[in-house]
């Protein structure tokens, strides 16, 4: 069976700062049309950032728009200033963290939630930190704290719910899977 939508019409409904919305309607596999809500979402930066006492750094802010503090991995849109999305999670870790790194990894790249959005990310790996003496600001309207948990404590945290966000899940997740294997690239 052939699963493939077609779009038959779009109209555009919102233009924001990170994000757009448009309402698609679309000819199903079986004939029929529905209507999808699309959210276009700039595409974003993450990093499993691990420092030599094997802990991985978080950082804890308020979310909107579940009303609550979160525990995340530094992370941020890809902004006009990056010239590809390592350059960007370079400058969150540094704004978020106050940390440089020496190696480098891209580990994955997936969208955040494909039922609505086409927002994709960019995941990174990295280690050999340094603190930095003068860090970058952070964004006038982002307020957040940063620390550290080793892999027993982020599970702990992951079985108690909480910790959240998808792709601090897939982090998490992604990081014991290399410590198991010995293997920081996915493909390997």
């Amino acid at each position: 069976m052939n699963l493939e939508e077609v779009e038959i019409s779009s109209k555009h409904i919102f233009s924001g700062r990170i994000v757009d919305l448009s309402v698609r309607t679309v000819k199903l596999p079986n004939g029929e049309t529905s209507t999808r809500e699309i959210v276009q979402h700039r595409p974003a930066a993450g990093v499993i950032a691990i420092n030599d006492q094997q802990q991985m750094l978080l950082v804890k802010q308020w979310r909107e728009p579940i009303k609550q503090i979160t525990l995340e991995i530094p992370a941020g849109l890809i902004d006009e200033t990056d010239a590809s999305p390592l350059d960007a999670i370079k400058r969150e870790l540094n704004e978020e963290g106050g940390y440089k790194a020496d190696y480098w990894e891209e580990v994955s790249q997936f969208y955040s939630s494909v039922g609505f959005s086409d927002e994709k990310m960019y995941l990174y790996y990295c280690d050999t930190l340094t603190k930095l003496t003068e860090k970058r600001s952070l964004d006038e309207d982002e307020f957040l704290t940063a620390e550290w948990y080793s892999l027993d404590d982020l599970k702990k945290l992951l079985s108690e719910g909480k910790i959240i966000d998808a792709k601090t899940v897939f982090a998490i997740t992604f990081w014991e899977n290399m410590l198991l294997t010995g293997t920081k690239n996915m493909s390997e």
